[in-house]
Formats: C-alpha cells, structure tokens, sequence
C-alpha cells in the first residue's frame, strides 16, 4: 500500500472525492505564533512559541495530545511586567501542558487531564496566596475557581484560545466539488460577544500530490473577505506546517494570525531493558569445550 492510499480513501462506493486523513502519532512539533490584533483602532500583537506533542490513544481510540507554552508572551515585543500578567501568568500555568483529545476531524472534543489540572490549582493558588493580596488576585482565584468546577467548565474557556480555535478544526474530513458549507466557532474580537460562528467552505490543492507541501484553503463562504485560512499541511504525514489567518469582524476589529512550524522533534526511543550481565569467566568450563571440540563431532557424540 503507497503512501497515498493510506492517506487518502474514497468517501463512498459511488463517490470520487477524498477524504483527508492524518498519522498523528508523528506530531511532536514547535509552532511559532504571532497574532496581531486591531481592535478599536489599537494594534497589539502578541508572540510565543509552544510544542504540540502525540501523547496516546484515547479509550475510544482517538488521539491525545499534549500543547505546551514553550516560552513567555510577549506583548508588543515586550514581556508584561505588570502585577495582574504575573498573576495571571501563574494562574495559567495549570493548563500547561495541556492534554486534548481530537476525534478524526482533528477537532477538539474534550480535556484529557482535567484530574491533573485540579491538583496543579491547588498548588498554584497557595504560592498566589503567598505572594500576592487584593482585589485583582480575589478575582483571578474567583474566576479559575469558577471554571474549574467541571471538564465541560474548563474545555469551554480554552476553546477561546486563538491558537487552538486555529489548531484543532476540522480539516480531515471529505473534499468535495463544489466544496460543502461548514459552520466553524471562533473567538471574537467584539464586546459581549464570546464567540462567532462562520459559514465557511473548504478547498484545496495538491491534495494526492505526495511531492509538495498539501494546501488547504478556508473562505467564509458569504463574506471571503471577513474569513480567510490557509493551511499548509506536510505531504506525508499531513500534519499542519503552516497556518495563515485573517479575520475581519467589522471596521477596526480584525485579526491576523501566523502559526509557523519551527521544528519538527524525532519521537524519542522507548527504553531498552538493560540485558543480564554475563556469568564471570569460567576457565575450567571453557577448557573441557575446547577439548571435546578437538575431538571432532563424533568423538563429542560419544563423550561421557
């Protein structure tokens, strides 16, 4: 079976179209991302790097992985140093790494350690208690506090996350011709309003190529100025490599998003176990062998 077939399979008996299929068990990369944002006519732009890591099999049979904060944000090219980002910062610290598992689409459907997450808090808000006081404390706690109180809780709040809104959509599903509608959530950039739902349509190109990098494009299907992705996908694994995003909500709220693979990790080897130490010399044995090997095969035959 080529590299092709196995990635690629029709949708039905009667149908040409593909179906996009993923290896995620390779994924142990490091994006870069940059994500600028204009919003009542003020521009920030916020950068980082994070590693998104294969971690298992769900027991549904799903893939979890593992998202990482890999350096500290920066804010205009400056890390903040204001009291409520600190807090802030270590108060995030719990959902790091993260671990989300994906059903085939490459969507995100639920936490995988929520366990983990409440035993970090735990830890987390004594050292907060220990070295900070006042209002903007009481409310981060107040606020964690309240997302916390299930996975369902938790999983909604970090949906809000740009770069796994971007990350972790439905990319492996059927290519058809004309492409089909889809409706995709993404955060939003207005007052009041936490997220925004996008009719959009998904194309691409070099899709059976296995020589070039696969390309994925995403329009808002009423509206392609307001929505627009490229995706570049690696031609073997089909993992993403590359993520360009523009998103135009109204006059003066628009994001650009660039999320660039940095560096692709080999999967470590699994540890061997360390083989038996061999049996101290023994000479007197070794000379017994070597004399039945002078005898020849018979005269060892007939050895007593």
């Amino acid at each position: 079976m080529d590299g092709v077939s196995l990635f690629f399979t029709p949708y039905s008996q009667n149908s040409k179209e593909p179906v996009l299929k993923v290896d995620f068990s390779s994924l142990y990369h490091e994006y870069e991302v940059v994500i600028d944002m204009e919003k009542e006519n003020t521009n920030t732009k916020i950068e980082y790097t994070t590693g998104v890591k294969y971690e298992k099999r769900s027991p549904s049979g799903n893939a979890v992985i593992s998202i990482h904060k890999l350096t500290k944000t920066f804010i205009n090219g400056i890390e903040t140093d204001l009291i409520s980002e600190k807090i802030s910062a270590l108060a995030g610290s719990i959902f790091t790494p993260l671990q989300i598992e994906l059903n085939r689409k490459g969507e995100a459907i639920q936490l995988a350690d929520y366990e983990s997450i409440l035993k970090k808090w735990k830890k987390v808000q004594e050292d907060l208690k220990k070295n900070y006081a006042g209002q903007t404390l009481n409310s981060y706690i107040e606020c964690i506090n309240h997302a916390l109180k299930s996975p369902e809780s938790v999983f909604e709040k970090l949906k809000k996350d740009w770069f796994l809104s971007l990350y972790c959509i439905p990319l492996y599903t059927k290519y058809t011709n004309p492409p089909e509608k889809e409706i995709w959530r993404l955060p939003s950039l207005l007052k009041g309003e936490e997220t925004r739902g996008y009719f959009v349509s998904k194309s691409s190109e070099n899709l059976e190529d296995s020589d070039n990098s696969i390309l994925i494009f995403v329009q808002n299907i009423d509206n392609p100025d307001a929505f627009a992705n490229i995706y570049t996908l690696d031609n073997k694994t089909k993992l993403i490599k590359n993520i360009e995003a523009v998103i135009t909500e109204k006059e003066g709220y628009t994001l650009r998003t660039k999320i660039q693979c940095i560096k692709i990790h080999k999967k470590e080897k699994e540890n061997t176990p360390i083989p038996e130490k061999k049996k101290d010399f023994d000479e007197e044995a070794a000379w017994q062998k070597y004399q039945r090997k002078k005898k020849g095969f018979w005269g060892r035959l007939f050895d007593e």
